[in-house]
């Protein structure tokens, strides 16, 4: 009997617009300041999201909904390297409040079963790390050296 798909959800609030937001997380360089070291963005629908990580896995994805400043829906290619399951699904919503957005990133689709626990936990370790960073880089950007 096959068990019901799990999901996740992570979620931080950072002091910029939406707009600004969603751009730091889909624009290739931005995206590298947080996220990893490589990223290919395709910025449209049925584009393509691809990140290296810096532990040199990486995410490959088809960019399903497009919505500048207020979602960007990801479904994950095959990975080899992973269990048969899928299709993984990951949506990322960008809702102003005030002057701040509350980014929520909803994972679905991920196997229940045993052999997927481990890329599970990676991934709702990784979202919570990933938003950290992302926080850390809008809310505090690095400032250039002075001479």
């Amino acid at each position: 009997m096959l068990s019901a798909p799990r999901g996740y959800l992570q979620s931080v609030e950072i002091t910029q617009t939406p707009a600004h937001v969603f751009m730091a997380c889909t624009e290739p360089l931005m995206v590298t300041r947080w996220y990893g070291p490589e990223a290919t963005i395709e910025p449209h629908t049925g584009g393509a999201y691809r990140v290296r990580l810096r532990d040199g896995r990486v995410r490959d994805a088809l960019i399903d909904v497009w919505e500048p400043g207020r979602r960007l829906r990801l479904i994950y290619l095959t990975d080899p390297g992973l269990p048969s399951g899928g299709p993984l699904v990951e949506d990322l919503m960008f809702d102003g409040k005030d002057k701040n957005t509350v980014v929520r990133v909803l994972g679905s689709g991920m196997p229940s079963s045993h052999d997927w626990d481990e890329e599970y936990l990676w991934v709702r370790r990784g979202w919570a790390y990933w938003l950290d960073s992302l926080k850390k880089l809008l809310e505090n950007p690095p400032t250039p050296p002075t001479r």
